[in-house]
This record gives structure tokens, sequence and C-alpha cells, in this order.
């Protein structure tokens, strides 16, 4: 199986799913093509974000100027400025989310990186600005708030923070700015000691690690990792729902544990060897999910379970992608 030639035909797949005005059709029923209600402004950036990784590996045309068009349904419909101009995030009815704000700035950082379209890099500094300014008196990220009024909610999402942290960590890489390094060592150092995301086997989180591990190799940083990766090992109750996402989740995260720099004097030849086999052992699962035409259905034990829907796919693909780039064949 050429795991790469499933990631570029999921890539397309999304492309011909582009409409006119740069949105998704989102979610459809596989068996009658019917277009399904809903649509999510996280999911639409965490999208471009996949494909544009997709085309730095195989620079399909059709993928760029699908995800330009998505670029700009993105920032004419969700580009928002807070209470000033100066605060600008993506708001979706009436709510300002903090991971739809990270992809935001991920999709925008990977198609600047390509284009060097500096506009695209200032919106992702404005956004950046934004999340760092709008942390709570306790220093905590902000994940959900109301546009209108700017109330706070108690609405805690088991994935922003990750999706956060990756964002504003490739901002730096990106800028060098160090105010961003700064935030995310800082916020890091105080999720470590918690296990932040190991009951949630948290991909974000391990692929906001892989990156940060190229600027220090930290053993606290690295042990955060190891825990979130044993736990998907050792915890495979995600493999029992049947469905492709959390499958296709869960090897994005150990490739990406796979990729970490290790600090000095860390063996850890019989772990790496654990990851290798589960993840060869999900994308051949995930393969039982994947339609003629590059996509993927949600799966399940339910009435859904022949729904797509645009991240079913995007997670999908980057798995697929990762694996691939590692040099190994299903």
């Amino acid at each position: 199986m050429d795991t790469l030639e499933v990631a570029h035909a999921g890539a397309i797949c999304l492309a011909n799913l582009i409409q006119k005005n740069g949105s998704y059709k989102y979610r459809y029923d596989s068996q009658s093509g019917s277009l399904l209600d809903g649509y999510n402004v996280l999911r639409h950036a965490g999208t471009m974000w996949a494909m544009l990784d997709v085309y730095r590996t195989v620079s399909d045309d059709r993928i760029l100027e699908c995800c330009r068009q998505a670029a700009h349904y993105l920032l004419d419909t969700y580009l928002r400025f807070f209470r000033s101009y100066n605060n600008v995030c993506i708001c979706e009815d009436n709510t300002i989310k903090l991971g739809g704000n990270a992809l935001a700035m991920l999709a925008l950082i990977s198609l600047f990186e390509i284009t060097q379209d500096r506009f695209l890099l200032a919106v992702a500094e404005q956004l950046a600005q934004f999340m760092s300014d709008q942390r709570s008196e306790n220093r905590r990220l902000v994940h959900k708030r109301y546009f209108q009024s700017g109330k706070i909610s108690s609405f805690h999402s088991m994935y922003y923070t990750g999706e956060a942290l990756l964002a504003l960590l490739a901002l730096y890489r990106l800028t060098q700015q160090k105010q961003w390094y700064e935030t995310v060592r800082e916020i890091e150092n105080e999720l470590a000691p918690q296990d932040y995301g190991v009951e949630e086997q948290s991909h974000w989180m391990l692929y906001f690690l892989e990156l940060l591990s190229n600027y220090e190799a930290s053993p606290l940083y690295y042990l955060h990792a190891k825990k979130i990766v044993i736990d998907i090992l050792d915890n495979p109750e995600y493999l029992s729902w049947e469905r492709s996402t959390p499958i296709a989740c869960r090897s994005e995260g150990l490739l990406a544990f796979l990729r970490m720099k290790r600090p000095e004097n860390i063996e850890d030849k019989d772990l790496c060897e654990r990851c290798l086999q589960q993840i060869q052992y999900n994308l051949n699962r995930q393969l039982v999910f994947r339609l003629p035409d590059g996509s993927f259905v949600r799966g399940g034990k339910d009435r859904r379970k022949d729904e797509v829907r645009i991240d079913y796919i995007q997670h999908n693909i980057s798995s697929f992608l990762h694996f691939s780039r590692q040099g190994l064949t299903l």
C-alpha cells in the first residue's frame, strides 16, 4: 500500500469538496451523496493545514489553489475585531474559540510559508497576540469567550490547549520572536507535572511536544510525551469504537512521538518499536473506512457510520502522510 498516495488522494478529494466561495462541502452521506447540516471553522482551518502539509510533499497545484480559496473564505467570513481593531480573532456564531483561532493560525502560517504572502503572516501574528492577551487571571488560555458580551464560558476542550501551543510555537519557528517561545514554555512547565493530555491521549499535545523538542530536548517534556504515548498503547479503548478519526488521531500522535528529539542518555528502542507496531496496525484499520474517491467515512455502530466529514479525511491523510515520510511501508 502506497501510503503517500492515500494521503494525496485524500487531499484531492478535499480539493474537490471546495465550493466557489471557498467553503467545503463539510458533511455528507456517502451512500446518497446528500449534504448534511453543519459547519465548523476549526475543522475548516485544520483541513487546510493538513492539505498544505500534503502539498509540501507532492506539489500538486490544485491542492494549493483550493487552499487559497479556503483561506479567503476563512478570513472573509470569520475574521472579526473584538472590542478594538487591535484585537483580531476568529469568531463563529458569537463565540471565539481558542481551537478555531489556533488552527486558523496554523493554516495561515503554512500558506505563508509556501506563498510568502506577508498578509497571511501578519494575520497569524495578530491571532497569536489575541490568544496570548486573552489569558485569564490564572494565566490559563481562555478556551471560549462570547463575542458580544465578552463573557468567558466555562467550556473547556481537551484539544484546544495543544492546538494553541502548537500554533504559537510554529509562529516562533518562523519569526524567532522569543515572546512566543517563552509563552509556550511557561504554559508547558505548568502542564507537564499535571500530566495534561495524558488521559485524553492528546495527539495535539504530541505534535506540540515534538516541535518543542527541536529547541529543547528536555527530560520533562520527553516524559510528558512518553506518558501520553504509554496511555495510548496501554489503553486502546478507542479501537473498540470502530471509528476512523479516533484511530487516525492516535496514529498522528504516535508518529509525532517517533519524530521527537530525545534528551541525552534516553534509550527507548522498545517503546518506539511498540509505537511502530501500533501505528501499522492502526493504519490498516483506517483503510477499512476509506472510499474509492479518497475520502474516509466516520464508521462506528450507529446511523452515522456512512457519514463523511472533512476532518475525518483530514486526520486520516495526516497519519498516512507522516507514516510515508518515515520511509516505512504497510
